[in-house]
């Protein structure tokens, strides 16, 4: 149950209070009347407005009875709760009776005064119901008449107050059964009170309990938390939260660890890969300076070490600035429309015979347009690094590159193969990382920086899309990258979770 519900339950509990204290002060009254007329005490009419109250209960017990078919003997208690001496009651059916109570032989005396003074014959005189009354104190006299079902009835109820007698039992009675319900109604409020608020409470306290839990936790330093609540309340999606939070909190802090340490690598790897070829210039530099070259074809060959290693640095600042860019993302190479089929085509073409003296074959499928939002440059470097590893790393004399751009579903997919050596089956998910090399000397810097496969990944992320490689039978590698689609409104398809 929600928390609001139980206010509303709450609520409906306070509106419904009063009238079962209604309920309960009737009922007890009622309880007190009954043990005082079972404890032999009986209600005599000390004044008219006694007699007028008494006759307001007879009357509407009597005639609710004989509306209703009911027999009277089963009120009769009502009647008795009256003093039998002081008090007379008679119910007639057609001046035959059906019902008496009380003093009799007072009673028929004071019925028949009533005869005698015309009274009976003015009430049915009268068309309809009827009603005499009258209190000349210490006598009480009350008559009244009502046709039912055509049937004439006549109540009657005489009374008188014997000085010597009071109603001082009543009273003490009425005291007690007043100090009674006061006392139960106060208990009664206060237990409802408490009950309330308790239950309100605990449906409130305990959820925000298991939250200070989880932050002390969390203060702790324990990212590990996890709220355990199994009710479907208001505090549901705070307590959901709080475990997505500490969840993505304890993540961050996993990246942020595996961040130092991947910056760590990068600056030791780049400070063995800018170390590497600077020592083998300033080698190469001191040799010409002490003139350990001493003729021109030494010397030659000495400036063209040179030359290569400015080349490897060249290269590796080029690579850096690149990663950068693509760090800052979209500011720095903002992306556009272009035919991925069109510019993969060209881009092999102008590449071509490069490549070729380098030992590299082509075979290349692209025939049908494919619209992708991508950049230029990211998209050019892509496949120049991709062709230039397979280029790199081949073990014979000639490498063939196949390359493939399809559709596939609402992708656009770019496929490159080769022939070469392939990779180890546990390096396949390494290749993308910064500076990482099959080969574990790192001592061959001429064959890369190690950043053309990071550089690769960076571009597909930034363009949405996704990168995998996989080794080829018998031999060779091969990458597939796929990239979203340009529907005919200029936007790219994603995927419901981008």
């Amino acid at each position: 149950m929600t928390i609001r519900k139980s206010l509303i339950l709450s609520h409906i509990v306070v509106c419904i209070l009063p009238f079962l204290m209604t309920f309960f002060v009737l009922a007890s009254a009622f309880a007190g009347l009954l043990l005082y007329a079972a404890s032999g005490n009986h209600v005599i009419a000390e004044s008219g407005f006694q007699f007028n109250v008494m006759t307001q209960i007879l009357r509407t017990t009597v005639f609710h009875s004989l509306r209703h078919n009911d027999s009277l003997s089963r009120y009769a208690w009502v009647m008795e709760i009256t003093d039998p001496v002081a008090t007379y009651v008679v119910v007639e059916k057609e001046g035959i009776p059906l019902y008496s109570y009380g003093n009799e032989a007072k009673g028929r005396k004071d019925v028949k005064i009533l005869r005698d003074e015309g009274v009976m014959d003015r009430l049915d005189g009268r068309d309809g119901n009827s009603i005499y009354s009258v209190t000349d104190e210490p006598w009480y006299r009350f008559v009244e008449k009502e046709t039912i079902r055509n049937e004439t009835y006549h109540l009657y109820i005489m009374a008188h107050h014997p000085r010597e007698r009071n109603d001082g039992a009543i009273e003490k009675a009425v005291r007690g059964v007043a100090r009674f319900i006061l006392i139960a109604l106060f208990i009664f409020i206060l237990m409802t009170s408490y009950f309330l608020s308790r239950f309100i409470i605990r449906r409130i306290m305990a959820p925000l309990k298991e939250l200070e839990r989880g932050a002390e936790e969390v203060r702790q330093g324990n990212l590990s938390v996890h709220l355990d609540y199994d009710r479907n309340d208001e505090f549901t999606p705070a307590i959901d939260t709080f475990n997505v939070m500490a969840w993505r909190l304890k993540q961050s802090l996993e990246e942020k660890e595996q961040d130092e340490e991947r910056r760590k690598e990068l600056i030791a790897s780049i400070s063995h890969d800018i170390r590497t070829p600077l020592t083998s210039i300033k080698a190469y530099v001191e040799g010409l300076l002490d003139h350990v070259a001493s003729t021109p074809a030494m010397q030659e060959r000495y400036l063209q070490v040179i030359r290569r290693k400015a080349d490897v640095l060249e290269r590796l600042v080029e690579q850096l600035l690149l990663l950068t860019k693509m760090d800052i993302g979209e500011k720095a190479l903002p992306t556009k429309s272009l035919d991925l089929s069109r510019l993969v085509d060209q881009f092999v073409e102008e590449n071509r015979l490069n490549w070729g003296k380098n030992g590299a074959d082509f075979t290349i499928d692209a025939k049908e347009p494919v619209k992708v939002e991508g950049n230029l440059l990211l998209l050019e470097r892509v496949v120049e690094n991709l062709v230039s590893n397979s280029i790199r790393y081949k073990t014979e004399d000639r490498v063939h590159v196949d390359i493939q751009v399809k559709k596939a579903g609402d992708k656009a997919l770019l496929s490159i193969t080769d022939d070469g050596p392939g990779v180890p089956k546990e390096a396949l998910s390494r290749l993308q990382e910064a500076f990482f090399r099959t080969d574990k000397a790192r001592s061959r810097t001429d064959k890369g920086s190690g950043l053309g496969l990071s550089i690769v990944e960076r571009a597909v992320q930034l363009m949405k899309g996704t990168l995998t490689f996989s080794n080829q039978a018998p031999h060779g590698l091969k990458v597939d990258i796929t990239l979203p689609l340009e529907d005919t409104n200029g936007k790219t398809h994603t995927d419901s979770g981008r």
